[in-house]
Formats: structure tokens, sequence, C-alpha cells
């Protein structure tokens, strides 16, 4: 029996490649332990010793990129028998070498992850759409969406990477919940691909759903990473909106109330462009009250509130003053425009009360309009004396006591 090669067979895996040369670095023995070739050796060797002159042992590392393996070598000059040889132990690190790259890369990744977090914590108490500039940054991507799914519409962010600012509208398309996470889509009037990122969830009655755009191969499973940071932020700003919202908004109606109007009025309105105001009160409450009953006379105040919400956008906002009174204002507006809206508002009265004939909802509204250096002041009481004119002229047209409440 061959004992020797049996040894060699047995232990070449175990030791790893053994070779010896010459000092003119021609091989003499070989274990082939490794699969690179003579040749590749010899270019190896070559460039890295000067075995001619070699005294001591020496220690260098080989990359061998095209079959991604590295090693680790020394080589040792050995006199035998008055004979000069040089004797080479290779060692393959190459799983080494991958796990010293996934720990750097899982380092990286930690590293920014942890820079990400940082980012988000900062802005916990600002608005669900402030994560988006955040993302945008952290992925490296073109465009970044969010959506927020309430129960009459549907609250549309986005933001490009040339962008300054995070454009917003509202819409009435729903289909972005209906995409499953990592699915690809394209939206409605939008010719890029999207990746839903997020949307597995609803928090108070209010769904959520992000999604990004890139125009690069990125890597798709170092965002994984973000995603319960992004969740949790998305949450707890729509937990924290839901206590906002509660403090600014009419309970009975939704309308924002009284005291955002006031703060509006004390720190927003009066910075505009332009405003138009619309002075609005129900006709024949008392009467309601008194004839059907409370129970129908909030009907008829939530119906009223219904016809304000269906023509309420980024810059048209309604409020119930208290009682039957209520009042819509829309900013950076042009007095066409103005006009317009007071015929879609009618519009969406008329059709409220052709799809109710229960109970017939009248409103007696005021229109001013002002620009540039307008007296808000003014305007204010210029809508009042026109709802109550209009008021009146609607009575009349009844047949009614224009002071009947």
């Amino acid at each position: 029996m061959g004992y020797e090669q049996l040894i060699i067979d047995f232990t070449a895996d175990k030791v790893g490649e053994i070779i010896v040369t010459d000092r003119k670095g021609q091989i003499l023995y070989r274990n082939y332990a490794e699969v690179f070739t003579d040749e590749q050796w010899m270019s190896w060797s070559s460039f890295n010793l000067d075995m001619v002159n070699m005294s001591v042992g020496e220690r260098w590392e080989i990359s061998d990129r095209r079959q991604g393996s590295s090693y680790s070598v020394y080589s040792e000059p050995i006199t035998s028998e008055d004979n000069d040889y040089v004797l080479h132990h290779i060692y393959n690190t190459s799983e080494y070498a991958n796990l010293l790259r996934d720990v750097s890369r899982y380092s990286k990744d930690w590293k920014e992850l942890s820079s990400f977090q940082g980012e988000i914590l900062q802005h916990l108490s600002s608005k669900y759409m402030d994560c988006l500039p955040i993302v945008l940054k952290a992925f490296k991507l073109s465009a970044a969406a969010l959506y927020i799914g309430r129960e009459r519409f549907v609250e549309k962010y986005i933001i490009d990477k040339d962008d300054k600012e995070i454009v917003s509208t509202r819409i009435d398309d729903r289909s972005p919940f209906d995409v499953n996470m990592e699915d690809n889509i394209k939206f409605m009037g939008d010719e890029r691909l999207w990746k839903c990122f997020l949307n597995d969830s609803t928090v108070n009655g209010v769904s959520y759903a992000l999604f990004i755009y890139s125009e690069n191969n990125v890597n798709e499973e170092a965002w994984r990473m973000y995603y319960n940071v992004l969740r949790l932020f998305l949450e707890n700003s729509i937990l924290r909106e839901k206590i906002i919202y509660e403090s600014e908004h009419d309970q009975l109606t939704g309308l924002s109330n009284k005291g955002k109007y006031l703060s509006m009025l004390d720190g927003f309105f009066p910075k505009q462009e332009s405003i138009a105001i619309y002075n609005m009160d129900v006709n024949y409450l008392k009467r309601v009250n008194d004839t059907l009953g409370h129970e129908a006379g909030d009907a008829l105040i939530v119906k009223s509130a219904k016809s304000i919400l269906a023509v309420e956008r980024n810059n048209v906002r309604g409020f119930r003053m208290g009682g039957d009174e209520f009042m819509l204002i829309a900013w950076d507006i042009t007095e066409e425009e103005a006009n317009i809206l007071l015929d879609e508002w009618r519009k969406a009265l008329d059709k409220l009360n052709e799809e109710d004939k229960t109970l017939e909802c009248v409103i007696a509204c005021g229109l001013a309009y002002g620009q540039k250096e307008y007296n808000l002041s003014e305007l204010l009481k210029l809508a009042d004396e026109r709802m109550y004119e209009n008021k009146v002229a609607i009575k009349i047209s009844r047949g009614d006591d224009p002071d009947a409440r």
C-alpha cells in the first residue's frame, strides 16, 4: 500500500497546499490541495518573492479575483543535502476574508441604521410626511411617496431627489393600499415603477403606505433594516396626530373647530397673498329642533358639514364655529376661482339634498374676497353682512318670516 500517498491524500485538505521549489522558482513538488494552476503559482511567487536571495521566512498574501479566492502564504528557504529549496505553505483564507467583508459590511449597515434612527428620532415630534426626505437620502432614491388613507379621502405626499419641498395632494384613489409589500406598481398619470416598501397596517382607522422609486439598482436587503424604524415612526406620528386632530376638530361634524380657526386667524391667514371667506349659517335649525327633536337638528348640522367637507382641499378648509354657524376659508386663490368654489359647494349641497330628501338643508352664505394687502377684519365683517343678506333673501323667496330661525 502506498502509505505516503494515503497520508498525503488524508492531510491535503487539512494542512493546505504544500509546494517545494528550487531557488529559481521551479516547482519540484506540489500536493495539489488547491485548484490554482502551476502557471498561476509561478506568476504569483515571482512577483512577490526574491527566492534567489531569500535568507529568512516571509509571509505574503494572494488574492485571486478571477476565482474569488484568497490565500495566505508562508515561504521559507531550506537547505538539505547541500541543495537549496524553498518550502511554501499556502492556506486558503477565502472564508475568513468573506467573513471580514461581511463583518465590515454589517458594521457599515449598522452605522447607517444608527444614523438613520438618530435622524428619525430628531423628527419624532414632526408630522409623518417629514420622514420622506430622510428616506430619500438614506436609501439614495430618486423619489419617495407616502399615502395616508382616511375615511373620506387619501392624502398623497411625494418628494423627488431634486425637490426642496414635499408636494401634497388629496386624492380619491385607494389603490395604493391594495398593493402587497415589495410589489411594483404604476400609478395613474405616473410612468415610474414604484416599489411598495410599507403597507401592512391601519392605526386608529388611518391606513398608511410608503412607496419608493429608484433609477439605479439598489441593495433592497439593506432597506429592510429600516422597516421597523419607519413603521414605528409613522404609527407614532398617526397616534400623535389623533390627539392633535381631536383637539382641533369638531366631534360631531369632523370640521375644524373654532379654536383651530382662531389660531389660523392669528398667525396663518394674514400672511396669505389672497383669501376668500365664506360665512355660512344654517336656516331653520331652531324649527327642526323644536318640531323634530335635537337628533334631527344634529343630522341637519352633519349634512351641512358634509357639503363643506366635499369641497375641502389643500388650500380650502371648513370650520364649525358653533351651533349652526360655519366658515369656509380658501387661500392662494383668484377671485374667479373663489366664485367657482362657491358654485361647487352649492352643487355639493344640492346633491346631498337630492340623495336624502327626508331633511332639507338650506344654508345662507356670504362671500368676501381680498388679495395682497387686504384688511382681514373688514373682509370678515363683509362676509357676515353678505351672509345675512342671503339668509333674508332665501326666507323671503320661500315666503317665510325673515327673522324666523
